[in-house]
């Protein structure tokens, strides 16, 4: 991959309006953006109703257990996005590059913060990201809204690979609906 490839690449942002959640932190020792995991007891992903252990079990029995299986680990999983605080997050409009993000919110931050930052990015399986960065710059827009732009910190690859995998399909899609709007609207 060339340099030129890196910073074209690098200038994408799309203007969208994701599910995020923002809290300034104090303790910047462990501030590398991650993927959210969640909890996957992996139990439930694995076994399958052609997978019986023997015949011995009967097989009604084991649909059941089956079905049982997946709504405790549905419920296990809301519960540890809850204690994450992945409830809090609300849909927020917001310009979103590689580098940094935009977003309009009623959170009042100043330059120099420290913000953590949750978002679930709408890829082939939606996946939360949490990301973190510094306040550049807090504009108070209205008197419920505030403009604040957040420079990123660093990020593991596999965070950078989904957050330009998302923003890259982002713009093609706009591109394919402003070109779909100009052929319907050209005579």
């Amino acid at each position: 991959m060339d340099l030129h490839t890196v910073e074209h690449r690098s200038s994408f942002r799309v203007e969208d309006v994701l599910l995020i959640a923002l809290k300034k932190i104090e303790d910047i020792s462990c501030t590398k953006a991650k993927i959210y995991s969640g909890f996957y007891s992996g139990i439930g992903l694995s076994v399958l109703e052609e997978d019986m252990p023997d015949e011995s079990i009967n097989p009604r029995l084991w649909k059941k257990l089956i079905s049982m299986d997946a709504k405790l680990n549905l419920i296990l999983e809301k519960l540890i996005q809850n204690s994450d605080g992945f409830n809090q997050a609300q849909n927020r409009q917001l310009s979103l590059s590689e580098e940094d993000i935009r977003i309009l919110a009623p959170d009042v931050f100043a330059a120099g913060d420290f913000i953590e930052i949750k978002m679930l990015l709408p890829v082939n399986t939606p996946v939360w990201i949490i990301l973190y960065g510094r306040v550049s710059q807090a504009i108070n827009v209205t008197p419920k809204q505030n403009e604040i732009w957040i420079q990123f910190s660093e990020m593991a690859d596999d965070v950078k690979q989904v957050m330009g995998y998302y923003l890259l399909n982002r713009q093609r899609e706009i591109v394919r609906k402003l070109r779909r709007q100009s052929k319907t609207s050209s005579p």
